[in-house]
């Protein structure tokens, strides 16, 4: 049993680690995210200090924790006017990548992997096919820092990581059904997607609506951040249980954008509630520090050093990165992105904690290991991918986007002066 002192010691040591890394970001340009996966690595592969089993007790508890505050911050972040400009961009991005990442990984996987079907491969197709909504966050926070005025593709990329979880969900299920079975169920899958976007949507949004009444109510008094924080939390699960699964990640986002959009709806009533969203939203991001964390270091913590694994592992990660640039340029000429949007979007697509949840999808629906000969294979060849991307997108990517958008620069005052001449 590992001692409590110990436990201590690591969890002071990773929010250290943490903020020293955001302090030396704009010196070496390596986010904090980086630095906490290699401690994660060093104190749990490489030297064995840590045992992984007691992060992956509470792994479940801090994930969904995760996933329900960062949600929440993006939809909080989010300008209505903004959310319903950004729609149609964002929706097309995330399907277009999703069912390219799925298909080719369908194709492909088998000849590298020859105990893979087409079907096997797809699966895993979905496991790959969205990106990480507390990795992606926690690149944001360090591309900020040198890429001014990103706000808008920020809502695309969270909303995006937002939106494609239930789909990924009902295809996973279909295909493993498929494999299963034999049963193919598209328009039953169509149907539950649709049901879950709407129906987390309006629980969310609805009970954001009212719960702004309540805080304009206990406006100044002490603990309003964890009394709604206690609300988002049956807010979340309200939505699973009425929804479906993925429904509670769309009415946290609602939630959160109902907090921020309110004065549109109520002043139509004659009733202008007021609130500190300023001081809610500085308490989130202090205790959102905390859990991401958690994650990089666990995510570290449990990686398997296999070199097969890692090979495959690598092409899949090279395989992500260039349906992504593919998808990101296609759907960004197709929809007129501005500049910025086009490459920064093609340029950001970490996996992360939903990449490594749906692994276990196989697991659960085949215990026995009936249809698949092993299961837990999945989780195997999921890590190497999400530790690959989490590194390419964290490292290298911000150095693509930078040179790229300072070319840009470059160029507009000769662009002008042509005009000019014109």
């Amino acid at each position: 049993m590992i001692s409590p002192r110990l436990i201590l010691l690591l969890f002071s040591a990773l929010i250290i680690l943490s903020y020293l890394g955001n302090l030396v970001y704009r010196r070496t340009r390596i986010p904090d995210l980086v630095w906490l996966l290699l401690f994660g690595i060093i104190v749990g592969p490489v030297l064995g200090l840590i045992p992984e089993e007691i992060f992956m007790e509470i792994s479940p508890v801090v994930s969904v924790t995760s996933i329900i505050l960062i949600t929440f911050e993006a939809g909080a972040d989010t300008n209505l006017d903004n959310l319903l400009q950004i729609i149609r961009k964002t929706a097309g991005l995330a399907f277009v990548t999703f069912i390219l990442i799925v298909v080719a990984t369908g194709l492909i996987v088998p000849y590298i992997y020859p105990d893979f079907g087409i079907i096997s491969s797809m699966i895993l197709g979905t496991m790959l096919g969205g990106l990480s909504t507390v990795a992606v966050t926690g690149l944001l926070d360090q591309l900020r820092k040198i890429i001014k005025g990103m706000d808008r593709v920020r809502s695309i990329l969270l909303l995006e990581s937002t939106i494609v979880d239930p789909v990924r969900i009902m295809v996973a299920v279909s295909l493993i059904n498929i494999h299963l079975r034999g049963d193919i169920m598209i328009l039953e899958s169509l149907r539950d997607v649709y049901v879950i976007f709407t129906i987390g949507s309006l629980i969310g949004f609805l009970i954001g609506l009212a719960w702004t009444l309540i805080l304009h109510r206990l406006r100044g008094r002490q603990f309003n951040y964890l009394l709604t924080l206690a609300i988002l939390f049956q807010v979340y699960f309200l939505a699973e249980a009425l929804a479906g699964e993925g429904g509670g990640t769309m009415a946290c986002f609602t939630f959160g954008l109902a907090l921020a959009n309110y004065r549109r709806f109520t002043e139509r009533f004659g009733f202008r509630p007021r609130i500190d969203r300023k001081s809610l939203m500085e308490f989130n991001n202090e205790v959102l520090f905390i859990f991401k964390s958690y994650y990089f270091v666990y995510t570290g913590l449990i990686v398997t050093l296999d070199r097969r694994l890692i090979f495959i592992g690598g092409v899949l990660t090279i395989l992500l990165i260039l349906i992504r640039l593919i998808a990101g340029t296609a759907v960004g000429l197709a929809l007129n992105f501005e500049r910025i949007e086009t490459v920064m979007t093609r340029l950001t697509y970490p996996l992360g904690t939903s990449a490594l949840v749906f692994a276990q999808l196989p697991v659960l629906y085949d215990p026995e290991g009936e249809a698949f000969a092993d299961p837990n294979i999945f989780s195997n060849m999921v890590f190497p991918v999400v530790l690959g991307s989490i590194l390419f997108y964290s490292i290298i990517a911000p150095l693509i986007m930078k040179l790229q958008l300072k070319e840009d620069t470059k160029k507009d005052p000769d662009e002008k002066d042509k005009e000019e001449k014109e």
